[in-house]
């Protein structure tokens, strides 16, 4: 444990013992301080506080030594930080007198050298202790997520979500409450409450015996007070700080690039934000299949960040045009978080047939609501990969049309990389499973269009896996000869993996990997630039990415030296409120879904909602396209979601303080109904 030493602060504010109280008071409530100490003859003799203050309010005209807390209790800078912490308790004081031992051996001294606050104290003890009560205290500043996990759940949690304060809401009925403190850390509850990894649940300590308890469904109570919150089209209007009169830009508007441009906001910057599809979203809105979730519901959380005053550009390549040397000159600072939105193509005989694309590709020209050219309907399709991307494009294949979906993997059944419900829900409505084997070239006909898929067992005992992430070891995969044998089908989509498209001769550092080069804050070799995200950490989930944007938001305000007012205030102050040891106890339960024959066919819904979704950004009818590319986009402008242009930068009028939170809402609560992993309006 580390001494107290380590949260030393220097002697604050100090009144003399005969000045009256309520001199003492005003001084007290200018200083901002937890407390006044009370000097006498050279010496700290006592502790003038609120609470004095609220004893000395009766008579104002009385010495503060009639009134201040004594004797203020000391310690060593040597002692523990427990010890600390434990006088504090025994004392009832918020402050510690702090000595340092001077002289030799036999005849020390010692001397007042400074003080610690308890803030300070249980701050540092809450990074490396945890924290096994039902319910907490906490007092932060959430203004920039600088919260402190305590607990398993948000400890695990890498945008550290204060789960109890929020499961505590929802227990309570207090809905819009509990929205309000996951929305203090977590810009996409939408997404989070449906396609979360959830590392908290595995942490969560009610699940850590055997028993009569299971994990709290804490994912799924996030997606209820989310889905309660856009039921009433409640809007965060946030305040601000005042704009400190620097730019920054960051590129790419997946969940890592907006976080940022939130956070930064919150801070005072101006935010250029380069998007270059012709939508906002990233890998949300153009590789995640619109089934998985509401495409309203996260243009709803998008648009609440652009209303912050976020100068969207949209359909700018940044590395083509314009180049990254003219944003590092017109700029404070860049960030890049491009992500990995290209996929990749093995290259074996036939990856070249026109009928061969890669999965991120396939997923992204059916995210404008597009068939890609020569797609079969009521045809056959390959899909070579086990993961999740190959499970999101095999599903959306079998409501494209699709007769007979194919997903083909090396790994056994049993060690898919793909989530166990995901597989469950796509071998429901139609997907056939083949594992155990490689691909080994794509075929032909006569004419040069694709007509199967040949693959190679590989002797499944040999296979290794990495104990870690639980990932193949692609070294230990050996094939079998004579075991060649073909899949027809009209078309082949490659899931085998994701590259970073960036222009690499920008000047980017890079990883041997052809990852970006940054630390774990976003800092790259070049002063101004940062990056983050899976550009910088490959693949990952979505709280990863936004993770990367709090931190990365951090690190370019450090950067910068713009520091938050001192009245900035924290969004909330959670506050005990009942005694679990009386809890009554509840089964954990999942969501329902849809039947599976419901779900086969849904692309009259999403197709519908899809151009809400773009007419909502463009101010016009979006007219699908036939044959939409990487290297093509769908030009259009921002427009909020009354149809108003999206504010800039320089049009806001900044708030007085920075953090704290208004609510505004309209309408009555909708109905809604489950279907898949969404929400759909009732007819």
């Amino acid at each position: 444990m580390p001494t107290l030493s380590k949260v030393l602060e220097p002697i604050g504010e100090t009144c003399p013992a005969d000045l009256s109280a309520a001199e003492a008071v005003r001084r007290l409530n200018a200083s901002g301080a937890d407390a006044l100490l009370v000097e006498r003859d050279g010496g700290i003799v006592g502790l003038f506080g609120h609470r004095e203050a609220i004893a000395a309010f009766a008579d104002g005209s009385g010495r503060v030594d009639a009134y201040m807390r004594r004797p203020l209790p000391g310690r060593n800078i040597a002692d523990s930080l427990e010890s600390g912490a434990d006088i504090m308790y025994r004392e009832d004081t918020p402050v510690v007198l702090m000595t340092e031992d001077e002289g030799p051996l036999f005849r020390k001294t010692s001397r007042t050298v400074g003080i610690v606050s308890a803030n300070a104290v249980l701050t540092e003890i809450g990074k490396t202790t945890t924290d096994t009560a039902s319910n907490k205290v906490f007092v932060g500043r959430r203004d920039l997520s600088l919260n402190v996990p305590v607990s398993p759940c948000q400890r695990a949690c890498p945008i550290h979500q204060d789960i109890a304060a929020y499961v505590d809401y929802v227990s309570q009925g207090r809905y819009l409450d509990s929205w309000l403190v996951i929305h203090e850390t977590n810009p996409f509850p939408s997404m989070l409450g449906r396609l979360c990894n959830h590392p908290c649940e595995t942490d969560c300590k009610r699940g850590w015996v055997q028993g009569p308890e299971n994990a709290v469904s804490i994912k799924s109570l996030k997606r209820f007070a989310t889905d309660y919150a856009w039921a009433r089209r409640v809007k965060i209007d946030w305040q601000r700080a005042p704009e400190n009169g620097r730019r920054v830009a960051i590129v790419g508007s997946g969940p890592a690039g907006m976080t940022a441009a939130q956070d930064l906001r919150l801070m005072g910057y101006q935010v250029d934000l380069y998007e270059r599809e012709g939508k906002l979203g990233g890998l949300l809105s153009a590789s995640i299949p619109h089934f998985r979730f509401d495409l309203d519901q996260l243009n709803w959380e998008i648009q609440m960040i652009v209303d912050m005053g976020v100068n969207v550009l949209l359909n700018k390549n940044v590395g083509k045009d314009p180049k990254l040397e003219q944003l590092l000159d017109d700029y404070d600072a860049v960030f890049l978080s491009v992500g990995m939105m290209t996929g990749r193509i093995l290259p074996v005989p036939g990856s070249d047939l026109p009928e061969v694309i890669s999965a991120m590709e396939f997923l992204r020209v059916r995210s404008y609501d597009i068939i890609p050219d020569n797609f079969p309907r009521g045809g056959d399709v390959v899909v070579i990969g086990g993961g999740a991307v190959a499970t999101d494009a095999a599903q959306t294949s079998i409501k494209t049309g699709a007769r007979k979906v194919w997903m083909v993997s090396i790994e056994p059944a049993d060690r898919l990389p793909a989530f166990g419900n995901e597989l469950v829900e796509a071998r429901e409505i139609g997907l056939q499973l083949h594992t155990g084997v490689i691909v080994n070239a794509i075929k032909a006909d006569d004419s040069g269009h694709v007509n199967g898929v040949e693959f190679i067992r590989v002797d499944e005992t040999k296979l290794e896996f990495d104990p870690e992430s639980g990932k193949l070891l692609i070294n230990t995969v050996q094939k079998l000869p004579g075991t060649e044998h073909v899949i027809p089908c009209r078309y082949a989509i490659f899931a085998s993996g994701q590259i970073m498209d960036f222009a690499q001769d920008q000047g980017v550092p890079l990883t041997p990997r052809k990852l970006m080069e940054a630390d774990t804050g976003g800092h790259t070799k070049m002063t101004k630039l940062f990056a983050g995200g899976d550009c910088v950490q490959g693949p990952s989930f979505i709280v990863d990415a936004v993770a990367w944007g709090h931190r990365t938001a951090r690190s370019i305000n450090e950067l910068l030296g713009a520091s938050v007012p001192h009245d900035a205030k924290p969004l909330t102050v959670i506050e005990s409120t009942d005694d679990h040891r009386e809890a009554d106890y509840y089964n954990r339960e999942e969501p329902p879904i849809l039947p599976a024959d419901k779900r086969r066919d849904m692309s009259a819904t999403t197709s519908a909602r899809r151009r809400r979704w773009m007419s909502s950004f463009t101010g016009r009818t979006v007219t699908p396209r036939v044959g939409v590319s990487s290297k093509s986009a769908i030009p259009c402008s921002v427009k909020s979601l009354a149809g108003k242009p999206a504010r800039s930068s320089s049009t806001m009028t900044a708030a007085p303080t920075a953090g704290s939170v208004r609510i505004t809402a309209r309408s009555t609560a909708l109905p809604f109904s489950e279907s898949g992993s969404e929400m759909t309006r009732c007819k």
